[in-house]
């Protein structure tokens, strides 16, 4: 793995950590321990060993990621939050589908021909 890929993934995870830990409770106490384990680590030579700590830095990354996007759209789609219509609509449109247009009695207007 080269060294850009270390640092990206470095990056990502503080980015992670900062957006989901330090900013909401304004505790960067997360951000310093994912900063002391990197520096900690900074100088290991054995190659195999730097693979597997990137490797679980990896890990640890898709699945903050992953928590992070999984909540947004729990959020997102919590019958509490929404009416069904618009959730409907939502899950319509995530797989490529638009829902027909519904009729109003009050403004009838002729089908368009495609």
């Amino acid at each position: 793995m080269s060294m850009s890929r270390h640092l990206s993934i470095y990056r990502n995870l503080l980015r992670e950590v900062n957006i989901q830990y330090t900013k909401g409770a304004n505790n960067p106490t997360f951000v310093q321990e994912l900063k002391s384990i990197y520096r900690k680590n900074r100088n290991i030579q054995d190659s195999s060993k730097t693979e597997a700590l990137n490797k679980n830095a990896e890990d640890v990354l898709t699945f903050l990621t992953s928590s992070r996007k999984h909540k947004v759209l729990r959020d997102l789609y919590s019958a509490i939050v929404m009416e069904q219509k618009k959730k409907i609509e939502l899950s319509a449109n995530r797989v490529g589908l638009n829902l027909p247009k519904e009729y109003d009695p009050s403004s009838p207007q002729p089908l368009a021909s495609d």
